[in-house]
């Protein structure tokens, strides 16, 4: 008699129920849920060589291409009273117009769903990677006056921290130092947590620590289910789904980030999650399926 362990039931059943129906209320990046919408909005996209995955085989690097077209989505909130937005982009500071072209397109996403940046009441940071807080910012102004900005404490500290512009990687140094123009630019609408902060109305930060030293994904209560905005957890559509051992080059803790890759995939998969990916393909939203090797994407 073959044993089916729980886990195994649970993934391959949720497979089931995913694939048969389709989340309630989703319809061309939105997300209607009891208490609000969720808006998936386009940031532009970049281009990376496959080289960035380390230790993918060279069967997923040829599959990649060789240069690998990566989204870039930012995800607002919308309830009665806040209007929330998971990450603010990459803006058009110099590191990012040099070196990303195709990048900084939120101000006119937000137009085109009827918000303007004094709409805005809260911004949550996955964490301060500069296509995330980029567009904070404008011509060294904030971009969202009414913002309260919330950051992990952690990841606040290892950004701003005192010497680490000089001490940085010479290829970070830019960057490093546009952020920590940012976060003066900004440092009055900040204010801080520990990675654990319930937002009220549904919304609650949780550590997803190892991408960067404090990065965060958000959970929203759907009502009947849960979200989860990821972040930077996963950086490709095929590659950390089906092997989330594959490192990115980004990653500042990286046996941290496969750690929790792994771990977030498989709660994912195990309990039906709805998952939003800062770098999946537009607009970046679906579930997670428990397969033989690891995972598979199924895009919404």
């Amino acid at each position: 008699m073959t044993m089916i362990s729980r886990r195994t039931f649970v993934c391959t059943s949720l497979a089931g129920i995913a694939a048969a129906i389709a989340t309630p209320g989703f319809a061309a990046g939105t997300l209607d849920f009891d208490g609000g919408t969720l808006i998936a909005l386009s940031d532009g996209t970049f281009t990376v060589p496959p080289q960035m995955w380390l230790g993918a085989t060279d069967a997923e690097q040829s599959a990649l291409g060789e240069q690998v077209q990566v989204g870039a989505n930012v995800f607002l909130v919308r309830q009665a009273d806040r209007v929330i937005l998971i990450d603010a982009g990459a803006g058009a500071g110099a590191f990012v117009t040099q070196r990303f072209g195709e990048l900084g397109r939120l101000p006119a996403a937000l137009a085109e769903v009827s918000i303007s940046p004094a709409d805005i009441t809260d911004i949550v940071v996955t964490h301060m990677h500069i296509d995330h807080v980029g567009g904070l910012i404008a011509s060294g102004k904030p971009v969202f006056p009414n913002a309260t900005i919330h950051i992990d404490e952690t990841e606040l500290a290892f950004w701003t921290r005192e010497g680490f512009a000089q001490e940085a990687p010479e290829g970070m140094r830019p960057m490093v130092v546009e952020i920590q123009q940012i976060a003066d630019i900004v440092k009055d609408q900040i204010q801080t947590h520990d990675g654990t902060r319930d937002f009220g109305n549904g919304v609650r930060a949780t550590q997803t620590y190892g991408h960067t030293p404090g990065h965060n994904s958000f959970e929203v209560d759907l009502g009947n289910e849960k979200l989860l905005i990821m972040g930077d957890i996963v950086v490709s559509d095929s590659i950390h789904f089906n092997n989330p051992d594959v490192g990115w080059a980004l990653d500042g803790i990286p046996d941290l980030a496969k750690a929790t890759r792994r771990g977030v995939l498989g709660r994912a998969a195990d309990e039906g999650i709805v998952i939003a990916g800062a770098h999946l393909t537009k607009p970046g939203l679906g579930r997670v399926r428990s397969t033989d090797v690891a995972f598979e994407f199924l895009p919404l």
